[in-house]
């Protein structure tokens, strides 16, 4: 399976998750509850909820899948999702997945300021999208590897839409605040120009060569859900290439 068709399950997976999932979880901190839909999911519970969703709507097309397998050489590193489509019987899994999960907003609406370096820093610490990439192209053990993100879009019209679907006071409450963000924005609070920042510095600095995958959800579930988008790329392993000279690793 090419990633650009994993990147497909996953947005369909996403939209048979927020129908079904009605309890998220509870904050922490406040011990307030979740609203209900994909959109507050935690990373790792989104991830099972995706592999189980796909695992259901296309019933055997994924011959091995696990989430959470630890890298064997990482000492408590984990890879969320490992998939395989075709032959069991191979040595090693088809995909390894890193997966990103950002967002602009939170759970109440208000502004997540730490999208951007989640995905652009160059810094180990803030386990960014180069982190990942990095990590599967030095210690990946399937036979592909890629990272796969997933992100909600915002703008006046996708406002109105979850207006007309969340009448609630509270969930109106929500809705303000991510209006507030949009409009300290100026505009439309989009997932496109961070990953095609991404992109580039992905290609420049030689992590892939391939086309980016994309593919759109939709999860209105939750107020601040709406319009959404699964992005990845496919990390390139030089030493694992045809020709590799280690003394001219481009």
């Amino acid at each position: 399976m090419e990633l650009q068709q994993v990147a497909d399950r996953y947005a369909e997976a996403i939209e048979e998750v927020d129908l079904k999932v009605n309890r998220a979880g509870v904050n922490s901190r406040t011990g307030i509850a979740y609203w209900p839909g994909f959109k507050s999911l935690k990373e790792a519970r989104a991830v099972q909820m995706i592999d189980e969703a796909w695992s259901s709507l296309h019933p055997g097309e994924m011959s091995s899948h696990r989430t959470s397998v630890s890298y064997p050489h990482v000492q408590g590193a984990s890879c969320d999702h490992v998939v395989t489509t075709d032959d069991p019987n191979q040595d090693a899994d088809e995909w390894g997945v890193e997966v990103k999960r950002l967002q602009f907003v939170g759970d109440n609406g208000k502004e997540n300021g730490y999208q951007v370096g989640k995905v652009l820093s160059p810094y180990l610490k803030d386990r960014g999208v180069l982190h990942d990439a990095a990590r599967l192209r030095e210690h990946g053990f399937t036979r592909r590897v890629a990272v796969i993100g997933y992100s909600f879009d915002y703008d006046a019209d996708s406002l109105q839409k979850a207006e007309r679907r969340h009448q609630s006071t509270e969930s109106r409450a929500v809705l303000a605040e991510v209006s507030k963000v949009v409009k300290k924005n100026g505009g439309a609070l989009l997932t496109r120009p961070l990953i095609e920042f991404a992109d580039a510095i992905l290609v420049l600095r030689g992590f892939t060569t391939g086309p980016r995958a994309q593919s759109a959800f939709r999860a209105w579930r939750h107020p601040a859900g709406g319009r959404g988008v699964v992005f990845g790329w496919e990390v390139r392993r030089p030493h694992l290439e045809q020709h590799y000279d280690p003394r001219h690793p481009w």
